[in-house]
């Protein structure tokens, strides 16, 4: 008998003190990772361009990136990058544009997004709740999506295009490789 009311007591004490030192460990104030951070100061690393992973746009054009390296204008604050992709699997070959630009704080970043506004076109693209940050504006033409995004001291641009009339397939895929690639690109800019 002694030993079963000694495990009852331990199991008893386990099942009170676990759950508050689990919620302890969550009420330290730290943010999750991936949550927006408007106080934060964002600096873009200067291989920028080579570390974006244009690969997550392959679904929207069916085919392969070129081999050519992707066109970059590295001069800090700002980047420009690009990539062109082969047309594959019925679907025309394209771009992906990235463009970033930082600023000295983030109502500086703020002004300058509200007056780079366009109008939106889109309502969130599927799967863009996974983009967290300040501001996101989606706009979607048939053959080209964009995502403008604030994130602190920073607006970003992500854009998947193709050059030329697509079908509805094509004209599907074109918004959800957009949103992978915004998800990665934050993520690297938080890295920075």
């Amino acid at each position: 008998m002694m030993i079963f009311r000694g495990r009852t007591a331990l199991t008893a004490v386990t099942g009170a003190v676990l759950p508050v030192l689990l919620l302890a460990g969550c009420a330290d104030g730290a943010a999750p990772e991936g949550t927006a951070s408007s106080d934060a100061i964002r600096v873009v690393s200067d291989d920028f361009c080579d570390r974006v992973d244009y690969t997550l746009a392959t679904s929207a054009f069916g085919g392969k990136p070129t081999p050519i390296p992707p066109a970059d204008d590295d001069r800090g604050p700002d980047f420009r990058c690009a990539k062109s992709f082969f047309s594959g699997a019925g679907f025309l070959g394209g771009f992906v544009f990235v463009k970033v630009q930082s600023f000295g704080d983030a109502s500086e970043a703020r002004t300058g997004f509200e007056r780079s506004a366009t109008v939106s076109s889109a309502e969130p693209f599927e799967g863009g709740s996974e983009i967290v940050a300040d501001v996101v504006r989606y706009q979607q033409l048939r053959d080209d999506a964009k995502i403008e995004i604030l994130e602190a001291n920073v607006i970003m641009e992500v854009r998947v295009t193709v050059v030329g009339s697509v079908g509805d397939e094509q004209a599907a895929a074109l918004p959800p490789a957009a949103v992978r690639l915004a998800v990665h690109t934050l993520d690297l800019i938080r890295a920075g």
